[in-house]
């Protein structure tokens, strides 16, 4: 409700619409960086939308693809409304990280951790670039919304739309694929019996949901695949010294880090990328012949924040803007990380925040850990690092104050 007290809160989010509005419709407009996944997405809705189907539609997740399909389904012009619904749900998404922030650390770090939200260049940027991160983001910061009702509430009916929100955003990126199992073991630990319920409602949905893009994949292109088949080349290239990938069908994969890095030493396999069984399988050897890489794949954690420029947007006329933006932003990131959690053991509500801030961060490090990593995979977790990161900043001046 908009009222005296929540009205700075309500300027900074009409600023960060016109952030928003500004980046996409005069600077970066979506039609102007159609290249590499960008043009991808588009060329799989063009396939399905003519009725053909591929194993490579399902390489990464089909829920972005889909949208696509849909606006061209819809309008001729789907370009201007992909780039209104980034516009508005990257603007819905600064409501929700900062009811999430204010309801569970305060008023003060609330609005603060909303105005960094809304000038966060990394989320105005992916406004601008027809990738999933931009709607990403808006399932993610809705899911910190959510988590927070749940945890608070217990009722039945946070654990349904929270389980619809989570499947929705597996459909578009994989990334939080951790989280799920991670936010059930720990109901169950916090509250035992009495999560028993909403557990089982999380449960059944998520796996009505996967169950569900089994049968469809089944239908469409004659394989069983609950998930996105990228998993298998991603193990491979966190795992394995060759980073740069040619596959059987001619298709090659180099992820942005290893390009910038220099690793573009090239592997030719006689597999497709979509059999991600084959390329699990290889990933474990790689770490059977190499056991030490498991000690050296903890980089990836730091990769997150340093070490290379995010993608596509270090291509972009705001590059050397973004390069500046991210190294100062790391560094209060991990400043604010590592006071947050040196004072957590003593928070008055550590349940609370261990289930609605830490597990999502634990789950994003885990994943780029056991796969790869680059800056661009912890961008849409800035739901949860921006907020904690404002937390231990506090939490620091105050300890230094007393």
């Amino acid at each position: 409700m908009l009222n005296k007290k929540s009205l700075p809160a309500y300027l900074i989010i009409a600023l960060g619409f016109i952030l928003r509005l500004t980046y996409v419709q005069f600077i970066n407009p979506i039609s102007s960086s159609l290249f590499s996944d960008m043009n991808n997405y588009v060329s799989i809705a063009d396939s399905i939308n003519a009725g053909v189907w591929r194993d490579s539609h399902f390489f990464q997740p089909i829920g972005f693809p889909y949208l696509i399909l849909t606006l061209k389904i819809v309008t001729s012009n789907w370009i201007s409304w992909l780039e209104w619904i980034h516009i508005i749900t990257g603007t819905c998404s600064l409501w929700f990280l900062w009811q999430t922030a204010k309801e569970s650390f305060g008023k003060k770090i609330g609005l603060i951790s909303l105005s960094l939200a809304s000038v966060h260049l990394p989320w105005i940027a992916f406004a601008g670039l027809a990738l999933a991160e931009n709607i990403y983001i808006f399932f993610l910061t809705v899911i910190a919304w959510l988590t927070l009702r749940l945890v608070r509430d217990e009722k039945p009916k946070q654990a349904v739309l929270w389980a619809f929100f989570f499947f929705m955003a597996f459909l578009t990126k994989g990334t939080l694929v951790f989280y799920g199992p991670l936010f059930i073991c720990a109901l169950f630990y916090f509250f035992q019996k009495k999560a028993i319920r909403n557990i089982f409602l999380i449960s059944v949905i998520m796996s009505v949901g996967l169950l569900g893009h089994g049968l469809f994949t089944k239908a469409k292109i004659d394989h069983f695949q609950i998930s996105a088949s990228a998993g298998g080349l991603n193990l491979v290239e966190g795992k394995c010294p060759l980073k740069n990938n040619t596959d059987s069908a001619g298709y090659s994969w180099l992820s942005p880090l290893y390009h910038q890095l220099g690793q573009n030493q090239m592997k030719r396999w006689d597999h497709p990328f979509t059999d991600s069984a084959f390329f699990t399988n290889e990933g474990l050897k790689c770490i059977k012949n190499n056991p030490f890489v498991l000690i050296q794949s903890l980089e990836s954690i730091p990769f997150l924040f340093f070490g290379n420029t995010l993608w596509p947007v270090n291509q972009s006329r705001i590059s050397w803007e973004m390069r500046l933006y991210e190294l100062y932003f790391s560094c209060f990131c991990v400043i604010g990380l590592i006071c947050y959690l040196r004072f957590i053991k003593s928070s008055e509500t550590k349940r609370e925040e261990v289930l609605v801030w830490v597990l999502p961060l634990v789950s994003i490090m885990l994943c780029v850990y056991i796969f790869k990593s680059e800056i661009r995979f912890r961008i849409p977790f800035d739901v949860w690092f921006i907020p904690v990161a404002v937390k231990g900043w506090g939490q620091l001046f105050r300890a230094k104050v007393i």
